[in-house]
Parts: structure tokens; C-alpha cells; sequence
């Protein structure tokens, strides 16, 4: 048997963290996962790994995963070719649409496609062929708020402002809770770590939230903001800011 190290980022979430892979090929030429640990070398993500990077050689050895398409007939399920697969499906998405509208068929993209380089660079030109409004994914409810609002302001929706949270001796957060979502938008591999060390130098986390999240619970301080006052309180942020004087050119 070979072992072999490789060295790869896992792409089950934004955080992208650094990881090492132990494959053994076997005699007969089978190639398998014998450990996945973080990659401590990772500038990035330093070592981190969470339990869904873990989880990457279950999700490879998984007896029942798919190796090609299955067709329904009747009460069961037959495997068929991918070409057979793919006229189905365009048959039918046709069908439905000449039938129904184009805003018929529905788009889901969430993770991990939106993370798979084949479907980020050529999923467009299928998805634009069907020419529905209706497209949704895991951004629907995660941060097409900060895609608009970074359009409004910079001129693009991928112009995002990014908290520099390893040099920052302050951290507001408003209604996010990065230790479930591993910081969406920031990119932070082992967000705890990198907000507890902003209070090991002596700063400070404060968390807006009518709930206690789990960031909430460590924060330096929760402010449990009604349900609905976001618009009040950041109106009331501005307002302090402007009348204290507190504002800057540049």
C-alpha cells in the first residue's frame, strides 16, 4: 500500500479551511481517505477544523451515495445513462415551461455547488437558458442584504466590506452570530478563537441581538434590541456619531 499526503481546503462552508489528506492506494488500485486533520501550516485557517471538514471522507465512503442518475419507475429506482438523464431533464423543464411560464421552474444553488468550481464557472450558461425569476440559495437568506446594500453604496454587489477582526480592538455585531455561521461574508476560519483574541489584547465584543446567541454568550456585553428597533437604534448610532462629533473626512 501508498500512503500520500495532500494537501487541499474544504468546501463545505465559507470559511474555507486549510486541510490534510491521507490517502492509501491499495493493490488493486483503489484509492481511500485514511485521515483528514486541519493543515497547521494554513495561513488562514492555522490548524482549524470543524466536524462537517470531518465528515468529507464519510460523505466519500458513503454506501449509499449516488455514482450516476436514477430514474424513478413506478415504486422504485433504476439507474440510467447520463445522457439518457440529461434529455430527460431538458424534456421535461421544456415541457413544464411551455405549459406553466418560464417562472415555473425554480433555482436552488447553496452550499457546497456554489463552492465547486465546475458549477461556479459554467452552471450560468444552463441557468440562463431557463430565464426564471425564480432563483433562490443559501445567499437568499444569508447576505443578499449586504450585496445590495454594497451595490447602493460602492457601485457592485461583490464590493463587500471585510472587518479586519485580527487587528480590530472593537467588534459591533448587529444580528449575526458568526460562531454558528463561521462568520459569513468575513471568511474566518475558527471565528471564536479570532473574537477571543480580540479580548485577550484588551478589546471589545459587543453583540446587538434580541436573542442570546451563542456569540451573544461570550460577548463583553449583549444589548437585546426589541424585535423590529434596528432601524431606531442605528438611526439613534448616526445621530450620536454626527452630533458628538465623532465622524472623520477621511
Amino acid at each position: 500500500m501508498t500512503k500520500t499526503l495532500h494537501h487541499r481546503a474544504c468546501h463545505l462552508c465559507e470559511a474555507i479551511c486549510g486541510l490534510t489528506l491521507e490517502t492509501t492506494q491499495g493493490e488493486d488500485a483503489s484509492l481511500a481517505i485514511t485521515s483528514i486533520k486541519g493543515d497547521p501550516l494554513d495561513t488562514f485557517s492555522r490548524g482549524h477544523i470543524c466536524p462537517k471538514a470531518v465528515a468529507l471522507q464519510d460523505i466519500q465512503n458513503d454506501p449509499d451515495r449516488l455514482h450516476q442518475p436514477m430514474l424513478r419507475v413506478g415504486s422504485e429506482w433504476q439507474p440510467i445513462p447520463w445522457e439518457d438523464a440529461f434529455v430527460l431533464v431538458a424534456e421535461r423543464l421544456a415541457a413544464i415551461q411551455t405549459r406553466h411560464g418560464q417562472n415555473a421552474v425554480a433555482v436552488y444553488q447553496g452550499n457546497p455547488s456554489v463552492h465547486n468550481y465546475g458549477l461556479m464557472t459554467h452552471s450560468n450558461y444552463f441557468l440562463g437558458q431557463l430565464k426564471t425569476r425564480n432563483r433562490f440559495s443559501a445567499t437568499s437568506v444569508d447576505q443578499l442584504p449586504h450585496h445590495l446594500t454594497s451595490h447602493l453604496m460602492y457601485g457592485h454587489g461583490l464590493l463587500l466590506p471585510i472587518p479586519d477582526i485580527d487587528h480590530t480592538d472593537f467588534m459591533l455585531i448587529l444580528g449575526g452570530n458568526p460562531l454558528a455561521s463561521n462568520g459569513s461574508i468575513m471568511t474566518v476560519p475558527d471565528v471564536e478563537k479570532r473574537l477571543k483574541a480580540i479580548q485577550a489584547r484588551g478589546g471589545k465584543v459587543v453583540v446587538v441581538d434580541p436573542r442570546r446567541s451563542e456569540t451573544a454568550a461570550m460577548a463583553d456585553q449583549h444589548l437585546f434590541v426589541r424585535p423590529g428597533g434596528d432601524a431606531a437604534l442605528l438611526f439613534g448610532l448616526l445621530n450620536t456619531l454626527f452630533a458628538e462629533n465623532l465622524t472623520r473626512d477621511s
